[in-house]
């Protein structure tokens, strides 16, 4: 039987607006903890990375935890015991900083003084809108930031620019929380009209975080930053040498770290490589 334990603790607690969610916690019993924001559809547990996490970074300690925007559809309760229905089909993009402020705000109680807040793939885009939002957060570990609006361009080819124009009209029918039902016919993918316009339109937050073609907001954060690509990652579109080069181009701050490393978009099969290269990153800005 392929077995995988990793000891830890399980947190249950609120995000800033009342929602429950949960998380797990590695404790190495420094000051330095790394937060891990998953991208769509996933969720805390990304095997892989806890476990490099706990066989590898030594004196920092790891969070990792669901965001409203955890697996495709998912309920959420509030205090009252309401429940929400959100995950990546529902949520809105700019609420994550609701998610990351209560994650901020446990690991403070519980001693925790320097956040290095850590994404992967969209979580890459949440991370750097928190960065723009909030202070006092140390450095930011982006983890295949790739573009969702290139991605899904191309991936729904000609018929892409038909769906956004779908998705305005039933958002302006009132019908933004619904889902495109035609788009779920034709690809099986679950999106709200809102949901899939945050990233289908460069007018909205996220679909502008990290347009390669304009990394402005990217060049506004300035804290040291560590980016990892994988160089079979099946969502960049160009080489990825190009992404690499626009990212160092871009970047206005004190540190920024851009490493190339085999793999694809989760780096599968290489994540102790990846989380050695983060320690590496984090040592050096310490």
């Amino acid at each position: 039987m392929n077995q995988s334990q990793i000891s830890g603790k399980l947190v249950f607690f609120n995000t800033k607006d009342d929602l429950r969610t949960s998380g797990f916690l590695l404790d190495s019993g420094g000051d330095d903890i790394i937060v891990f924001v998953h991208g769509m559809g996933g969720n805390f547990y990304k095997e892989g990375f806890i476990k490099e996490a706990s066989d590898v970074l030594d004196e920092y300690s790891f969070f990792s935890f669901n965001t409203r925007g955890a697996e495709v559809v998912k309920s959420f309760k509030d205090s009252k015991g309401d429940r929400h229905l959100l995950g990546t089909a529902f949520e809105k993009f700019e609420e994550c900083v609701q998610d990351i402020d209560g994650a901020v705000e446990l690991l403070k109680s519980l001693g925790f003084e320097r956040i290095h807040l850590m994404g992967h793939s969209t979580g890459c885009q949440k991370i750097l809108y928190y960065a723009l939002n909030r202070k006092g957060i140390e450095s930011l570990i982006h983890l295949a930031p790739a573009d969702d609006y290139e991605i899904w361009k191309n991936y729904l080819g000609e018929d892409f620019e038909r769906y956004v124009s779908i998705a305005r009209d039933m958002v302006s029918k009132g019908e933004g929380d619904k889902l495109m039902v035609e788009m779920y016919k034709r690809t099986g993918d679950l999106w709200s009209a809102k949901r899939f316009l945050s990233f289908a339109s460069r007018e909205n937050w996220e679909a502008r975080m990290f347009n390669y073609e304009d990394l402005s907001t990217f060049s506004e954060v300035k804290i040291p930053t560590f980016v990892a690509l994988g160089r079979e990652d099946q969502y960049f579109l160009r080489p990825v040498e190009w992404y690499a080069e626009r990212l160092k181009n871009a970047y206005r701050g004190e540190k920024l770290k851009v490493e190339i490393l085999p793999g694809d978009h989760s780096f599968h099969g290489y994540e102790e490589l990846l989380f050695r290269k983060i320690l590496d990153f984090l040592r050096d800005v310490k």
